[in-house]
């Protein structure tokens, strides 16, 4: 039995890894057409394929349920065309056993995903961003909209970007009072000094009084604020392309300043929950493989798998974005598609015994 789990395993595991190299082909090939008009004296072919070799450990964990799914009909299909799982029925191999079988490359290749959306994409990500937009700071191209914007003691901040060591980078300090704009402050970097106490680099401040409009540059300049250098950090980046422990901890932030963290709540619980998307993906390409599928082409088990795999990253989106709409905890709405997926996939498989 040991033999055929493995030969079972192995299949299903190729086919995965074949569909994983498709994906990430694709991905890639469309970022790089949508990237290469951006090409530059400062932002070189190389660099657009470096930024794309940075985004490919995010991309990879990304792609691992909908992988799951196609690799699992891919593999199971070839076996079941040349009517080998036939014989393993015929045998008395039960399809919960090659469920299992199958289930068990997968659940590896989710925890190698899952490592890799904790302690790899987002320091690759982090670099991919630095890369992009310092770019665009030099040729001083950057929009107010590119990066994310702040209130921190009656201030309005705009950060373009931020590296892991709370080193911020394109920084616009928006001072208002009342009603009017008295100050806007644009510096280069700003890096972390203490408690509250930031040095300003290369500052450009514009002062505007009742009468007139006064222009000051500065080397450093040093600027008072009471945020902490890892939730600047944290707020700069995309939810999506954060840890599960730092969407955790700005989600926690949030909520201490009463705050709507449910963004980033949404995006924890669909990337923790991940592994039991790829468990219910397997579950409903198994039924299908037995029982729809059985006798289609391998074009048509693609065809599939691609429709299933939109159907549950559509349906991910659409509860889950209607469970922070709606006020409900996050982990309902991204628990409901794979709840479905497994409930669907254990009953047809009965019908299939």
């Amino acid at each position: 039995m040991n033999k055929i789990d493995r030969y079972v395993a192995s299949s299903v595991l190729w086919s995965f890894l074949i569909v994983m190299f498709v994906l990430l082909g694709l991905d890639t090939a469309i970022a790089f057409i949508d990237q290469i008009k951006k090409v530059s004296d400062d932002y070189t072919v190389q660099s657009i394929f470096q930024v794309l070799m940075y985004r490919l450990p995010g991309k990879f964990a990304e792609y691992v349920p909908i992988s799951s799914l196609i690799g699992t009909l891919m593999g199971l299909g070839t076996l079941a065309s040349t009517s080998e799982l036939t014989v393993m029925r015929a045998a008395g191999m039960p399809i919960w056993r090659i469920g299992f079988s199958a289930c068990q490359p997968i659940i590896l290749v989710a925890l190698i995903g899952m490592g890799l959306s904790e302690f790899v994409a987002p320091a690759a990500e982090q670099k991919a961003n630095l890369v992009e937009k310092l770019q665009d700071q030099k040729q001083g191209n950057f929009a107010l909209t590119g990066g994310v914007w702040l209130k921190a003691d009656n201030n309005f901040v705009y950060i373009n970007a931020a590296d892991s060591t709370g080193k911020l980078y394109g920084i616009k300090i928006f001072s208002p009072k009342e009603q009017h704009l008295t100050s806007i402050t644009d510096a280069k970097t700003a890096v972390h000094i203490n408690d509250t106490q930031w040095l300003l680099s290369d500052v450009k401040k514009t002062i505007f009084y009742p009468d007139h409009v006064e222009v000051k540059n500065l080397a450093t300049q040093k600027w008072s604020v009471s945020i902490k250098p890892e939730h600047l950090y944290l707020a700069s980046q995309e939810p999506d392309y954060l840890s599960l422990s730092q969407l955790r901890t700005y989600q926690l932030y949030l909520e201490s300043q009463k705050q709507d963290g449910a963004q980033y709540a949404l995006e924890f619980w669909s990337k923790a929950l991940r592994p039991v998307a790829c468990i219910a993906l397997v579950l409903v390409a198994l039924s299908s493989v037995f029982g729809p599928l059985r006798s289609s082409t391998m074009g048509g088990r693609v065809f599939s798998g691609v429709m299933i795999g939109l159907a549950f990253q559509n349906g991910l989106n659409l509860f889950g974005r209607m469970s922070v709409a709606t006020g409900y905890p996050p982990v309902i709405g991204v628990s409901i598609p794979i709840i479905i997926c497994i409930i669907s996939g254990i009953l047809l498989m009965r019908r299939k015994g």
